[in-house]
């Protein structure tokens, strides 16, 4: 599957501009909002490839659309590995498009980087998109 995947400015909070330069330690926050339902099967090289992302400033919503297999455990065995992630689980189904939604509203950063819960992340993509980012209010690339 060829997803594209894209790196919105948070207009809500404000758009910033990536200064360059910028050390590690003063990064700007980015949010990735993962919508999952019955994701047992790819969810755990999923978060793999999120967390080890080269950009460290990142907050990881995890948004669960009632899953009845084993994505929650999943979930909370990364969550209590990496303070990163945190778990949404929501008390009805919602559908697709609302969980993500509910991810995006959730998200602190000033970008926000949607996931499926199937995708496999290159290490540098958020640093990529964000080297990329200055006055756009998108970027994209594939995983």
């Amino acid at each position: 599957m060829n997803l594209v995947l894209s790196l919105y400015a948070n207009l809500a909070k404000g758009f910033s501009k990536i200064d360059k330069n910028m050390s590690l330690n003063n990064l700007t926050l980015v949010s990735i909002a993962i919508a999952t339902y019955n994701g047992e099967k790819f969810l755990a090289e999923q978060l793999d490839s999120i967390l080890n992302q080269t950009y460290t400033n990142l907050e990881v919503i995890a948004v669960d659309d009632c899953s009845t297999d084993k994505t929650i455990a999943i979930l909370q065995q990364y969550a209590d590995k990496d303070k990163r992630l945190e778990i949404i689980i929501n008390e009805t189904n919602i559908g697709y498009v609302k969980n993500f939604e509910k991810g995006f509203k959730k998200s602190k950063g000033n970008y926000i980087a949607p996931s499926d819960q199937d995708d496999v992340w290159k290490d540098n993509k958020i640093e990529m998109l964000m080297s990329c980012i200055e006055n756009h209010e998108i970027v994209y690339s594939d995983s």
